[in-house]
């Protein structure tokens, strides 16, 4: 795919995404969970808030949120994610939405949440400064990205080893990314006011099952011969031993936690 050509990238997040909703929970989910407690207690909300995840998913996290009496609303560009995610929990109100393009009024929400989706923006400037469109005046925006990732990246080392990144759907913030890329980001979306830090939070994983399903399913690897199948398995199995410990896993993942306020 052409990284550059940003409707591209939308089209094929979209039927990234949702190609691998029903699977979601027990492999993406896994991978992108070691930060979302930190941007509940971020988030401050209370019964009387209006919030929005974007990026939703199937909803797990939108419910976490809505468990703290919040009236809470997700948003994914995937339409089977909105799918599962309103079957699985019906008392929330979930839309297709891309993130450029929110169905929303202007000043409607006290917080939104954004949980390792920012890198999968195709115009991630765009999509943050809608967000910022969205929010009420002193309203807040959390989020977590990765700025590097042990556990996926050892998938990323057997990927590259045996077959290709531009396989691998994504933004034009990506791995490599920097806290000050994400500053950056903030300001040119129209938040003066952030504040970013990167955390050391550790991914534990009982198996590479998620992370490989993860990968397959991405970029669709079963399609590709079974002995390149066979190396990019291996590579990233071999990659991934340094962080084994007798209960599974532990990668030391290293992501930025922000929040801007409008």
């Amino acid at each position: 795919m052409k990284h550059d050509d940003a409707d591209a990238v939308a089209q094929v997040e979209r039927e990234t995404w949702n190609r691998s909703a029903a699977s979601y929970i027990d492999s993406a989910a896994k991978l992108t969970r070691h930060a979302v407690n930190l941007l509940i207690e971020a988030a401050q909300l209370t019964g009387e808030s209006s919030a929005l995840e974007v990026g939703c998913g199937p909803g797990h996290i939108t419910k976490m949120m809505a468990d703290t009496g919040a009236k809470v609303t997700g948003v994914d560009l995937a339409p089977g994610m909105v799918k599962l995610a309103s079957e699985l929990h019906p008392n929330i109100a979930f839309k297709e939405a891309n993130a450029e393009h929110l169905p929303f009024d202007s000043n409607t929400f006290e917080v939104v949440l954004v949980n390792f989706a920012i890198h999968h923006f195709a115009r991630p400037e765009r999509a943050c400064a809608e967000i910022r469109r969205v929010l009420r005046p002193g309203g807040r925006f959390v989020f977590a990205s990765p700025i590097e990732q042990f556990g996926f990246g050892a998938f990323i080392e057997g990927l590259t080893a045996h077959h290709t990144m531009e396989e691998l759907p994504h933004g034009p913030i990506y791995l490599g990314a920097t806290q000050a890329d994400y500053e950056n980001l903030m300001q040119e979306a129209g938040f003066a006011d952030y504040d970013l830090s990167v955390r050391q939070l550790t991914l534990r994983l009982e198996s590479l099952d998620p992370l490989l399903r993860v990968g397959w399913e991405m970029c669709q690897l079963s399609k590709l011969p079974p002995a390149t199948q066979d190396k990019i398995r291996e590579t990233t199995v071999e990659k991934a031993a340094p962080y084994q410990t007798g209960k599974g896993f532990e990668f030391p993942d290293r992501i930025v936690i922000g929040v801007a306020t409008k």
